[in-house]
């Protein structure tokens, strides 16, 4: 009888051990933006980020599993806005204490931005063992937005005042925490940068911050939402039993953007106002990764 029961009690640890498995994975992303459509020298191109988190993992059959994960990932883009020829609007805001308005001036900008998007992400898949070093998956995850973040630079040049107004800014973007008319901890340490204005010697900051250029009613929120949600496919290479290298893709399913700080960088209206684009920008990547299950 002692001998029975200790039999049992091994077979269910062994049973219990084979259906329930925890692992830790990391790797990089490459991610971009997508579905918004274009100004006339506007491009996105992709971004490099990580990701690590730990996963828990139902086998339903020797074959067949369930997979819960908990994530810290990066996703982002490089955003590029080129105008060398017609030249664009470009808002000149004068620094705290300066002696003229804000004005909008005509002419080529050149704007480089790196965006990355911090996330909490919480991936459900199904995963299917189709041999024993080959694994296939897919799913869906919903992500939480932690800390976004965008950091470039904005060359412009005045196309009536070429000699008198140009200048690049840095851009040091915090679109979670930023305020309207915020000036960023860096420019309030950073000197000024001097343009002339009518003929008078002006200073305007050497640093934005993301909604330096707004007013309170104008920022209507931050620009990007707060969830986003992902359909996943991929596969896993196992190396030995728990040792694996996998590829994924990540096809978002949301609109990622606040269309009410979506503005055209070409254009104002008629009575020089931003024009909202309403776009519907998405974000797609693919990542590697290394990983352990036990």
């Amino acid at each position: 009888m002692d001998k029975l029961i200790t039999f049992l009690l091994l077979f269910c640890l062994v049973q219990l051990n084979a259906q329930h498995k925890i692992g830790v994975r990391t790797g990089i992303n490459y991610s971009n933006f997508i579905g918004g459509e274009l100004e006339q020298g506007e491009t996105y191109s992709y971004s490099n980020g990580f990701h690590f988190g730990i996963n828990y993992t139902y086998q339903v059959t020797p074959s067949f599993g369930v997979r819960g994960e908990l994530l810290y990932l990066q996703r982002g883009t490089k955003y590029n806005f080129t105008d060398t020829d017609e030249g664009v609007y470009n808002l000149i805001q004068p620094r705290f204490g300066a002696s003229f308005p804000s004005f909008f001036e005509n002419g080529h900008t050149i704007l480089n931005i790196k965006i990355s998007n911090g996330y909490i992400s919480l991936p459900v898949t199904a995963q299917f063992q189709l041999t024993e070093k080959w694994e296939v998956f897919g799913g869906l995850s919903l992500d939480l937005l932690l800390n976004p973040t965008g950091r470039g630079t904005l060359d412009f040049t005045s196309t009536v005042n070429p000699d008198d107004i140009f200048f690049i800014q840095s851009l040091d973007h915090q679109y979670r925490s930023d305020d309207a008319g915020d000036v960023s901890f860096i420019a309030s340490r950073e000197e000024s940068i001097w343009i002339l204005v009518a003929g008078q010697a002006e200073e305007i900051i050497r640093t934005q911050s993301a909604y330096y250029k707004l007013t309170e009613d104008q920022k209507d929120g931050n620009k990007f939402k707060l969830f986003d949600s992902h359909a996943i496919f991929g596969f896993n290479y196992f190396i030995n039993s728990g040792f694996y290298v996998g590829v994924r893709g990540h096809y978002g399913l949301r609109d990622i953007t606040n269309d009410k700080l979506d503005f055209s960088v070409r254009e104002l209206d008629a009575s020089n106002g931003y024009i909202i684009r309403n776009d519907r920008d998405r974000s797609i990547s693919f990542g590697a990764s290394v990983g352990f299950r036990f």
